[in-house]
């Protein structure tokens, strides 16, 4: 006589309550920091930090759910930006904010379009199937089975050079703003870095994103992540520039207090602009 047989639940709250028990089952070393965990717009199911820190965001479905992935990177895309407040809220739980968070979907099955789509965005996201057994004496388990996504055909595309990232700009005065403006940002304070990615110029500061800089046909955006006095990321301020004329102090000024924030020290004889927003004059 068989000592397992699968069984199934109702609900989604009832699966829920039979995987928060078991949670050591999907990972080993798998922590939960909150159940339904509530932020502006993003309440995941579990939100949990695995052995090595990083933040995991666990979304489960009872049935086949085309949504879930695209659920779930809104979730990160706030979760991200909240990491180094979620680590002081959770201190005890040594949740490192330097790492990025990862995806964690599971579901009773995935269709291949979802295994698809989940090979197409970034970040990495790991998918789960799962089937519930139940025990003689009608005690319920969960068993987690590793879902493989398709390869690739081709190798993801490589960060540009900012030398590339320039040469997109189509004006002449444009690209020579756009060289302009990266030394000025990072002028602002000792320690910050700017880095090129596929689409954009990026500045950062322990770690942290504190500006940007993307180039267009016949513009250039310039832009600052807002970061509070507690390490939270508020909004992203941007301007949009197609003439070298524009004025942009207020993002510099912006990009400035985030740095501060951050525990940042602005160098001698650095101006911030006045409360007009206007540059101060070369």
């Amino acid at each position: 006589m068989a000592t397992l047989k699968k069984t199934k639940v109702g609900t989604e709250k009832e699966l829920h309550e039979v995987i928060e028990k078991e949670l050591d089952a999907l990972e080993e070393g798998l922590c939960l920091l909150k159940y339904e965990f509530g932020l502006e717009k993003a309440r995941p199911d579990f939100l949990c930090v695995d052995s090595g820190g990083r933040i995991v965001i666990i979304e489960v479905k009872l049935g086949e759910d085309e949504n879930v992935l695209f659920q779930a990177l809104g979730y990160y895309s706030i979760i991200d930006q909240e990491r180094y407040v979620i680590a002081k809220m959770f201190q005890d739980s040594q949740v490192d904010p330097k790492e990025h968070p990862r995806i964690v979907l599971v579901a009773k099955r995935f269709s291949d379009y979802l295994r698809r789509l989940t090979v197409l965005v970034v970040p990495d996201v790991e998918i789960y199937e799962y089937s519930l057994l139940q025990t003689p004496e009608s005690k319920t388990g969960v068993c987690f089975h590793s879902v493989t996504s398709p390869k690739l055909e081709v190798e993801p595309s490589k960060p540009s050079s900012v030398d590339s990232l320039r040469e997109y700009i189509r004006d002449d005065e444009l690209r020579m703003l756009f060289s302009k403006l990266i030394p000025e940002v990072e002028s602002i304070g000792e320690g910050i870095e700017s880095y090129a990615t596929q689409n954009y110029v990026g500045f950062k500061f322990k770690g942290r994103m504190v500006a940007w800089l993307s180039p267009y046909r016949k513009s250039v955006e310039l832009g600052a992540v807002a970061i509070d006095e507690n390490g939270r990321s508020v909004e992203n301020v941007p301007v949009r520039l197609d003439a070298d004329t524009q004025d942009y102090a207020h993002i510099l000024e912006r990009t400035g207090k985030s740095f501060l924030n951050l525990g940042g020290k602005m160098p001698l004889g650095h101006h911030q602009a006045d409360d007009q927003g206007h540059r101060p004059n070369d």
